[in-house]
């Protein structure tokens, strides 16, 4: 009897002993393992590691990616890690296990992650409804608010547009707009009238404009006078969806480009000039004439948005040539996409790149200048890159970061994985899965 007991017994532990090795054998390397499981100085230490004896390949960066940003999922907590979960959207989809797991905690993290399933259509949106529609959170009343997407939830939309949390607010009006229920316009027109949250207030306008029609046309210009720019800006593109572009849209875009300048008076004259029609030409041409007399705004979302055409081009290029100095690198990146012009704009480019600025405006032209060659694949601000990782400064480090990866050094940007700053990690480890993801 002895014996036999003694044989189960070593029966089992070989087996535990085989299942211990294959699960070290199938599970996460170092130093995704470490990213998982260990603390920030030891995966410090392992990436180190890694990139010194070229460990660190394409797959292993992303496994690592992977690995960072379920931690972050995972041990996100408190409105900051609440607020750091919203930048994870774009990644969403291969984190999504990760983010079921994490959601099913009823704090604001869960909150903002369900909302995240909700918008991947990947929860049981009727469920959620009935379920926090009154919750004391008004974390989870937006979960409800989000959910509520049937025709017959029209009402329980309209009251979550006046709740008293700016959060169940803006995703009742992100319902709406994809609803787009015309039973709900004059509510939305009243919030977009006195809603004191700007960002709830533009998604109300946006809204009442994909529902469309006269009377939200009109009622939307009523609010003009006394808007500010971020809120016109809202307006023409309310203006520009086809349901209120067709009723009376398209000429209140001609209003606001004529009615003088600002960033407003530029986007309506883009809105125009993407229609297309008799009133692209005119709208064109105002474009040309922001990017040479406009402010420095107006020149910037000019130089961003002109349709390229032979007038265009020569404005741009002269840009190029006269602009400041974080305004050329603006004309100079538009310029890398005219084949006649490549060369010469990303000489252009690594002039300012490699430079040395003796102004604040030229240090942030040098820095747009190597992230504009980054994203066109120009290896020459590599080293300048790899530098800038180790920089003070965590803007500096994210653009260092976002640049090596756009030029597929991913060995080196992996350093930003075990960046001290919390949010920095987050931001590469998500851009790296969103690259790897998106269809090519």
């Amino acid at each position: 009897m002895k014996l036999r007991v003694r044989r189960v017994a070593e029966i089992f532990v070989g087996r535990y002993s085989l299942c211990l090795l294959m699960l070290a054998a199938c599970g996460p390397k170092p130093p995704a393992r470490t990213a998982l499981y260990g603390n920030l100085a030891e995966l410090k230490r392992d990436i180190q590691s890694a990139q010194q004896a070229g460990k660190l390949s394409h797959a292993a960066v992303v496994d690592l990616a992977q690995a960072v940003a379920e931690r972050e999922v995972t041990s996100a907590e408190g409105s900051a890690g609440a607020l750091r979960i919203r930048s994870l959207r774009s990644c969403a989809r291969p984190l999504r296990p990760a983010i079921e797991r994490r959601a099913r905690k009823e704090d604001d993290v869960g909150a903002e992650l369900t909302l995240i399933l909700v918008e991947m259509h990947a929860a049981q949106n009727t469920e959620l409804l009935n379920r926090y529609a009154r919750a004391n959170s008004g974390a989870w009343r937006a979960v409800a608010a989000r959910a509520a997407d049937r025709p017959i939830d029209a009402d329980m939309r309209k009251a979550f547009f006046v709740d008293p949390d700016e959060r169940v607010r803006r995703a009742a009006f992100g319902t709406a707009l994809s609803v787009r229920g015309a039973a709900e316009l004059e509510a939305l027109l009243e919030a977009a009238r006195v809603d004191p949250d700007p960002r709830s207030q533009s998604l109300a306008i946006h809204a009442a404009g994909a529902i469309g029609g006269e009377r939200a046309v009109l009622a939307l210009k009523d609010l003009w006078a006394q808007a500010d720019d971020p809120t016109r800006i809202a307006i023409v593109d309310a203006w520009s969806e086809p349901a209120s572009f067709t009723t009376g849209g398209a000429r209140e875009l001609v209003w606001a480009a004529e009615s003088g300048g600002g960033l407003a008076a530029v986007s309506a004259s883009y809105a125009l000039s993407r229609a297309g029609g008799e009133d692209s030409t005119v709208a064109n041409a105002r474009l040309r004439r922001s990017i040479s007399d406009g402010s420095d705004d107006e020149k910037r979302l000019a130089l961003n948005v002109a349709p390229m055409n032979s007038e265009t081009e020569i404005a741009i290029a002269k840009a190029a040539k006269e602009a400041s100095p974080e305004l050329r690198v603006v004309a100079l990146t538009r310029l890398i996409g005219v084949e006649g012009r490549r060369s010469d704009a990303l000489r252009g480019l690594r002039e300012m790149a490699n430079g040395k600025p003796s102004s604040e405006s030229e240090l942030r032209a040098q820095g747009d200048a190597q992230s504009a060659l980054a994203r066109a694949g120009d290896s020459s601000v590599a080293a300048a890159l790899l530098k800038n990782l180790r920089d003070p400064k965590v803007e500096v480090r994210s653009h260092a970061a976002r640049g090596l990866t756009n030029l597929g050094d991913y060995s080196n940007a992996a350093t930003a994985l075990a960046d001290d700053d919390v949010n920095l990690r987050s931001e590469v480890a998500c851009l790296v899965l969103a690259r790897e993801t998106a269809p090519h």
